[in-house]
């Protein structure tokens, strides 16, 4: 129940106590009776109705995100597009083909990357994913999903695939430190075997309060995947991390 809702069927329930006296000194008549039944069924009513509109509100509110979210994921996409094709108009007309051969192979590399993720089966992951981009942040995020790999789409698995994977790359999100020179990146590469699913992370970049990620990472997943391997170069301890997480397969996964 919303606060206002709350805050309403307390005023409703208080307002009982009006035919309550009513009836305590009318005891013996009936229409105090009949008035506390009448003000009850009222009240409940008025809260019930209040409890919709509250629940109405927010579900055109939550669409009208969506909608904004959409919007600059398409954005987002037809800038990238531009930026391609510039280069590739440019490489063109200097007479580069090899160039513009590498444009296009990158730009196809690209359109088969997103078509992947959309075929994850688990569309609010592959929302989130594929609207990352166009989220101005402090890390840039890049996904690599092997041919064949997918989940059901329905299902807690599904569910806690999807809070696990948003809940890690946020985890390294808020420790991204605002890039000097070079940006930030984190890569994810998911891929599956006979037992198990595999999500590879690969952080290149700069982390602040590195002292937390494991035990946060640990936290998220809540028994559900497994920390199962960390690895940190020594000659880049600040700039490259990797973590691997093993979640347990799905019965019908793909």
């Amino acid at each position: 129940m919303s606060r206002k809702s709350m805050v309403w069927a307390v005023s409703a329930a208080v307002s009982l106590l009006i035919p309550a006296a009513g009836i305590f000194v009318w005891r013996e008549q009936w229409w105090p009776l009949a008035l506390f039944v009448l003000w009850t069924a009222i009240g409940a009513a008025s809260v019930m109705l209040a409890e919709r509109r509250y629940e109405r509100q927010y579900h055109n509110r939550m669409i009208d995100q969506m909608h904004v979210s959409a919007l600059e994921t398409l954005s987002q996409h037809r800038h990238d597009w531009m930026n391609e094709m510039q280069i590739l108009y440019g490489y063109l007309r200097l007479g580069k083909p090899d160039k513009a051969i590498a444009v296009v192979e990158r730009i196809r590399a690209k359109m088969e990357q997103d078509s992947r993720i959309s075929r994850l089966g688990v569309p609010r992951l592959a929302a989130y994913l594929l609207s990352f981009s166009a989220a101005k942040d402090a890390m840039r995020l890049e996904i690599e999903v092997e041919e064949g790999f997918g989940v059901r789409s329905d299902g807690p698995y599904a569910e806690r695939l999807t809070a696990a994977v948003i809940g890690l790359v946020n985890a390294v999100r808020i420790r991204a430190a605002s890039p000097a020179e070079e940006e930030n990146v984190l890569r994810l590469n998911f891929r599956s075997d006979e037992r198990k699913v595999l999500l590879s992370m690969t952080y290149e970049g700069k982390l602040t309060a590195m002292g937390g990620l494991r035990a946060d990472i640990e936290r998220l997943l809540s028994g559900f995947g497994q920390l199962s391997e960390t690895e940190q170069t020594a000659e880049l301890a600040a700039e490259h991390r990797r973590l691997v997480v093993a979640f347990p397969r799905e019965e019908r996964a793909v």
